[in-house]
């Protein structure tokens, strides 16, 4: 030992080697291959698809489409927490200047049909246009068509499952 050094023992300190850390697993529904097994497969798609019957891979897409279809869905105008299942215009008439005879306006009386939330029909009547317009644009609900039918005057029908869960038919004049 040398002199002057108190007796301890020399240690030497290595530095700490951090340690990789292991991959992450892949998320769950995916598979991992290599970009060569890749290219491969794409290739043998495009082969597949140019050397297929052009019917019969239409009938094949044809068949998936209706199995995935998706409902259909239509827009249905809110007044007054009432769904809009209905209207007409009881007036509509031209208002006149006395004197020199052009138009000046519009008299304007709608009424339109009601159902609230518990099934209630019920009707209100609306004195403008602008208000009318206001009504049927303003606030709208996303309802599901369950169901399509023509009447004798060949007009569409449309069963329709309001957002509450009733049912109702309407004539495709007063959707969307």
């Amino acid at each position: 030992m040398p002199r002057g050094i108190p007796n301890k023992k020399i240690t030497e300190e290595k530095p700490q080697i951090p340690q990789p850390t292991p991959p992450l697993p892949p998320p769950e529904g995916t598979i991992q291959i290599s970009k060569a097994e890749w290219d491969k497969m794409q290739e043998q798609i495009k082969m597949l698809t140019a050397v297929a019957d052009k019917g019969r891979m239409f009938n094949y897409e044809s068949q998936q489409a209706s199995l995935n279809k998706k409902p259909m869905k239509v827009n249905l105008s809110v007044y007054n927490d009432k769904y809009i299942i209905g209207w007409k215009t009881n007036k509509d008439q031209l208002v006149y200047h006395p004197t020199t005879g052009a138009t000046v306006g519009e008299q304007q009386e709608y009424e339109i049909t009601l159902i609230s939330k518990d099934g209630v029909i019920s009707t209100a009547l609306i004195n403008s246009y602008k208000l009318f317009s206001d009504a049927r644009y303003d606030k709208r609900v996303e309802c599901e068509v369950i169901g399509k039918t023509e009447n004798y005057n060949g007009e569409i029908e449309f069963e329709v499952l309001l957002p509450d869960g009733q049912k109702v038919k309407l004539s495709s004049r007063f959707i969307n």
